[in-house]
């Protein structure tokens, strides 16, 4: 769905758009493309151009189906297409409002078959005996963390977090008063400043960094909250994920089987 909603934030209302490709009777337009695309060789023009018929043979399908008459279409759609509007400025052409649709309603068929779609315990089995890297993680730290501009002011922080009764409470309500969240999350290494990670994974858990870091977003207060050394998840932790790795999975490849019948069956023409 983001794709085709970023196409249209790029695309230029053209006032005379030109057919690209006529899938089942329907014109596939430039109205869909970013000005860039002239510019483009022939051979990424017409992969782009097999995207969209592929695109246009589910949305064909789908755009006849039940999903489009259901109240949670009708919100989403409605919710889209103020959105895209909002943006753009303008009203969208039926064509971008056919793509909005057409994505929304294989959004939601992905849902239901995502619901329906079963795992057996054999299959969770033998995708963790033979995917290691998937279930393995590397260091990493649990943080919060506030930021500001200049060390005085990290220095006037970190003095007074120190001096909480409720370091959780403390730092929550000294972050908002920054206008920011304060929790951050977990992070492995090359996902935060280096200078940051290294420091802050040498503490024990549930303590404030001694001293302000200083990154190039500012100087960050930190507040180590957890930690792991790199391991591998067990069985039943990797369970769940995995699970829902390979309903996708299963998801993705019955969506792409009917997305190649329906375009086998396709009356296409350039």
């Amino acid at each position: 769905m983001k794709k085709i909603i970023t196409l249209l934030l790029l695309s230029s209302l053209l006032l005379f758009s030109k057919t690209l490709v006529t899938v089942n009777g329907h014109k596939i337009t430039d109205a869909l493309l970013s000005k860039n695309f002239k510019e483009l060789d022939e051979t990424k023009k017409q992969m782009l151009i097999e995207q969209l018929i592929k695109e246009e043979v589910l949305y064909g399908n789908f755009l006849k189906s039940s999903l489009v008459n259901s109240q949670e279409f009708k919100k989403v759609f409605n919710q889209q297409k103020a959105l895209v509007e909002k943006q753009y400025g303008k009203k969208l052409n039926k064509e971008q409002l056919r793509s909005i649709k057409g994505a929304i309603a294989v959004a939601l068929y992905q849902q239901k078959e995502f619901q329906k779609a079963k795992v057996t315990n054999q299959e969770i089995k033998d995708f963790y005996n033979n995917n290691p890297k998937a279930i393995s993680y590397p260091n990493s730290i649990e943080i919060a963390d506030i930021i500001v501009p200049d060390k005085k002011t990290a220095d006037s922080i970190l003095k007074s977090l120190r001096q909480a009764k409720d370091l959780d409470k403390a730092f929550i309500e000294k972050a908002h008063e920054f206008k920011q969240n304060g929790y951050l999350g977990w992070f492995a290494r090359e996902a935060v400043p280096t200078n940051l990670f290294d420091k802050a994974y040498k503490y024990k858990k549930r303590r404030l960094l001694n001293a302000p870091v200083k990154t190039k977003h500012g100087y960050n207060v930190v507040y180590l909250l957890n930690k792991k050394h790199a391991g591998k998840l067990t069985y039943k932790e990797a369970k769940p994920r995995i699970e829902q790795l390979l309903k996708q999975k299963k998801v993705i490849e019955k969506l792409r089987e009917k997305m190649e019948k329906l375009y086998g069956e396709a009356d296409i023409v350039y």
